[in-house]
């Protein structure tokens, strides 16, 4: 390219924006990322400011309502990363009546300048298109779990960045500020098997809630569990990171046949779709210190009534004392 990649930002801590709402189009499915991936071409002498202004994000449409923030602290920022993430206080807002002016909240910006512009790679504009619809998507998807297993979300936003006599649009959504630490920054060691346990079950129990609602979260991952702690007691466990969710229950949920084989709708037990043989557990095998099998048995037993043949046949488990066979493509 002929500009270094990293541009300097043209926003950080301490900084003031304005925003507009914006209304996003509905997710883009897999199907259709690999579309145009295959078709995009990309003129790698132009810098990538030039290029987010010739690619800039899905349309969707304009909201009337308008919000000034302030920048106040990073909460994972810099090059490399899909999306930047900042503390922020609204200063004021015209007709945004849902989004507070009295307590911190999380932007999360979705700009295409703070990825990777490795083409080979991945197209960093597909990417933050992909992110931004699939997690607002998700948000509004899951309205009654706001609150509660996943953050407050207050809407979807614009921000305009002038370049020249030109604008570089760059989307963003406002959530709620979680008072705890994610995971992969804890050390599993400080916690006793109990609350170790107690974690894990409000993983499961938040991630059996988002599959009974149909949303399938593709990246639960430490980094993506946020726990509030008051003394030794864990208060609340936070799943945070929609952006890679699956809006459904199968890879292509615009696939009706497909999709109603996974039954929408209904719940699964985790006795299934968490049993051993699955390997959900493994991403977070450095918090479990016991038999995930028995445990897993143990806590969900009550749930054993509510599953029939139908479902046994589509998350088939086996005898987990014996090897695994390969892992299953879902």
């Amino acid at each position: 390219m002929g500009d270094n990649h990293y541009e300097t930002f043209q926003y950080g801590v301490g900084d003031t924006i304005s925003i507009q709402s914006h209304n996003p189009p509905s997710p883009l499915s897999k199907k259709e990322i690999a579309r145009r991936a295959a078709s995009a071409t990309w003129d790698q002498s132009l810098s990538p400011t030039e290029l987010s202004l010739q690619n800039p994000p899905l349309p969707g449409s304009n909201g009337d309502g308008y919000a000034v923030i302030k920048l106040i602290d990073p909460v994972r920022v810099g090059y490399g990363k899909r999306s930047q993430i900042f503390v922020i206080k609204a200063l004021n807002t015209s007709n945004l009546p849902h989004v507070p002016t009295d307590q911190d909240l999380v932007a999360k910006i979705y700009d295409p300048l703070s990825c990777e512009f490795d083409f080979d790679d991945e197209d960093p504009f597909l990417g933050v298109d992909y992110d931004y619809t699939h997690e607002c998507g998700a948000y509004m998807h899951l309205s009654d779990l706001q609150g509660a297993v996943i953050p407050k979300f207050f809407g979807s936003f614009t921000l305009k960045i002038a370049v020249g006599d030109r604008f570089r649009l760059i989307r963003l959504i406002l959530i709620e500020k979680i008072n705890g630490i994610s995971m992969d920054r804890l050390n599993p060691e400080s916690f006793t098997t109990e609350q170790r346990q107690t974690i894990l079950k409000e993983i499961v129990d938040a991630e059996s809630l988002l599959y009974e609602r149909d949303v399938w979260h593709e990246d639960l991952y430490p980094r993506n569990v946020i726990i509030e702690c008051s003394g030794k007691a864990v208060v609340r466990v936070t799943v945070v990171d929609l952006g890679k969710s699956v809006i459904g229950r199968s890879r292509n949920p615009l696939d009706r046949d497909e999709e109603q084989r996974y039954l929408p709708g209904v719940f699964i037990s985790p006795l299934l779709r968490w049993n051993v043989y699955f390997r959900r557990q493994m991403f977070f095998e450095d918090w479990i210190n016991w038999a995930w099998q028995e445990w897993l048995e143990d806590e969900y037993k009550r749930t054993e009534s509510t599953i029939t043949e139908e479902q046994r046949e589509l998350w088939r488990v086996y005898d987990w004392m014996k090897e695994c066979p390969p892992h299953p493509s879902d």
